[in-house]
């Protein structure tokens, strides 16, 4: 088990403390703390320690108030992951059936899901507002404390309204000054906003903070970074992105830095103190489960011979298995799904089979977990008996979001075997590398060809250290490891598309993929981009094409343009309905 200061992880969920009106900005009562008896500094801090705790998007009161929300937080696994080519949803139809028309493209405005992704946003943007309300009253605090109280609580209310912008396109901003929730509109862009909050909070927060999983002043930075590059601002983000890389520190004061192993980042044993983690929301396996990294506790083989025997959701693409080839150490972003990576698809465990013996990029072993390949400290995956229905989720498991065995632990009564495991292994919400490459985007957009050389390749050198190479037990390489560096890019597009792809395999199963194939598209449309991206044309074309023809359930599937965002829960229209007008209106095209 990991030793380190849980902060992020219902220390205090009983703390909710607004009242429950009908509406979707006001949550239901978790307790009987007054604002009064709460404003003081200890008050406070466990308020705001209770608005990190909404980072998984999980309230679990007991096991008989069926909310189990394992979609609506920071992983994104299906958000970003399942609707885009990194994964399926897995496991089989009768299981999850809601995620189905998320994946195919059919969701609806009545879809459950939507609704998770939604509270989930909206009861972090709530406790950080009733954070800085409670603050205001206390009397006990001191500048420095207000100062940061105060910016953590800004930075956390712009992660939440960021997850709520990327994903529903029309949200409504909501701060502290708001009280006539019944009146808020969503007829303005709040981006404004998000950048407003993350620019107090890169302003006033300490470079350093007191305990692992608070956001300092590089966090914010790097977040509004990200904001900027959602928006095409590519030279802003090209300066405070450096700015993260230059001088950024950790929890711990010391300067970020690429861990020596890609894997590194996805144990639970290595990331106390892990140099390349910015922001992540932080797990532990001691205590009841809902203090683990409960999003994923059904994200892992599944099969009587497995640990936790269940449950085979967000199971790895073919696609995504494809865009580890290389050719001569270089990605294929032109090809790479011209031809498959052999599988065992169709086999049972104890049929001859032989792996792939093409070349690949090293981290695809760390991604996902493929017969015949040591998976982990679990032993050497053996295909289909640890996958749940191969013709509905493919031949392939997740990775990292699986611990090691060492990590499990179990004192769930009988539950263990259903999934419900407690991993301390985190989700990282930024991470270095991903700063690495939005830094050589913003390069390459403003022409920088030497900048974005130098970051890509840096992520790329990390990558190809042999130390980190998946081993077979007599400590040879498990698969035909080739990697190496771009000698030079002969242009902006040339740069942007090796970048582009470099986050495709970088990044992959992260919750990333499908958000980036949105923004590149967007900054498209508003004619922002040196490298020209259509999302429609590349979903039906480079991916559901052969899609189709490989899952049953997505034969029919077609990618339309409205889905590129998620329709706002129908709840939410008509609980913003009053005297006949519609405060909430619905995005385009649903």
């Amino acid at each position: 088990m990991k030793s380190k200061y849980i902060i992020a992880f219902f220390a205090l969920g009983f703390l909710g403390i607004w009242s429950c009106k009908d509406s979707f900005l006001e949550q239901p009562p978790q307790g009987s703390y007054t604002p009064a008896s709460l404003a003081n500094l200890k008050g406070v801090e466990g308020m705001l320690i209770n608005t990190y705790a909404a980072l998984d998007g999980l309230w679990f009161e007991s096991w008989d108030n069926n909310n189990f929300n394992q979609n609506g937080g920071a992983s994104n696994w299906i958000w970003g992951g399942v609707r885009s080519e990194d994964a399926y949803k897995g496991t089989e139809p009768s299981d999850g059936v809601d995620i189905n028309p998320i994946e195919r493209f059919e969701m609806l405005p009545s879809n459950p899901y939507l609704v998770n992704k939604w509270n989930g946003s909206y009861d972090g943007i709530g406790k950080a507002n009733e954070t800085l309300r409670t603050l205001a009253l206390a009397t006990d605090v001191s500048d420095d404390d207000r100062k940061r109280i105060s910016a953590e609580a800004r930075f956390l209310r712009a992660h939440y309204h960021f997850e709520a912008r990327r994903t529903f396109l029309k949200p409504a901003y909501v701060d502290e000054k708001i009280s006539d929730f019944a009146a808020v509109k969503n007829d303005r862009e709040i981006y404004p906003d998000i950048e407003a909050d993350l620019q107090y909070a890169y302003d006033n927060l300490p470079s350093v903070q007191n305990a692992a999983g608070r956001a300092n002043k590089w966090a914010a930075g790097a977040y509004l970074g990200k904001v900027y590059m959602y928006q095409g601002k590519w030279q802003d983000a090209k300066t405070v992105l450096k700015e993260v890389i230059d001088n950024g520190v950790t929890a711990a004061g010391t300067p970020y830095a690429l861990t020596n192993l890609y894997h590194d980042n996805f144990m639970a044993s290595t990331e106390a103190g892990n140099p390349e983690s910015i922001f992540a929301y932080e797990a532990t396996n001691a205590g009841d489960f809902v203090n683990g990294n409960y999003e994923n506790t059904l994200n892992q083989p599944h099969g009587s011979s497995t640990i936790t025997g269940c449950c085979g959701f967000y199971q790895p693409s073919q696609n995504l298995v494809n865009s580890f080839k290389t050719s001569n150490g270089l990605p294929m972003p032109d090809s790479y799904n011209d031809s498959d990576v052999t599988s065992d698809e169709g086999l049972a465990s104890g049929d001859p089979f032989t792996p792939y013996d093409g070349t690949l990029d090293p981290r695809l072993d760390w991604t996902v977990g493929r017969r015949g390949v040591p998976y982990l400290d679990w032993g050497v995956h053996p295909g289909n008996n640890w996958v749940r229905q191969v013709v509905n989720g493919g031949p392939y498991s997740p990775m990292k979001n699986v611990p090691m065995t060492s990590d499990y632990s179990n004192n769930l009564a009988g539950k263990y075997d259903w999934g419900f495991t407690m991993s301390a292994l985190n989700v990282h919400i930024i991470r270095l590398a991903d700063v690495y490459l939005m830094y050589a985007e913003a390069c390459a957009e403003t022409n920088d060809l030497a900048g974005a050389l130098e970051y890509v390749n840096l992520v790329r050198q990390r990558a190809a250290n042999p130390d980190g190479f998946v081993k077979n037990a007599d400590g040879s390489p498990a698969a035909n490891y080739v990697i190496a560096t771009y000698s030079s890019f002969g242009s902006a597009a040339d740069a942007l598309k090796a970048i582009r792809f470099e986050r495709k395999i970088e990044l992959g199963m992260e919750g990333h993929r499908f958000f980036d194939l949105v923004r590149w598209d967007d900054v498209t449309d508003a004619g922002k981009t040196a490298l020209p991206f259509d999302i429609v044309d590349y979903m039906n074309n480079e991916y559901l094409a052969k899609e189709r023809a490989k899952r049953i359930h997505l034969a029919n599937a077609t990618f339309t343009e409205k889905y590129k965002y998620a329709p706002i829960p129908e709840y939410v229209i008509t609980q913003s309905t009053v005297d006949g007008v519609r405060n909430i209106e619905q995005i385009p095209g649903f």
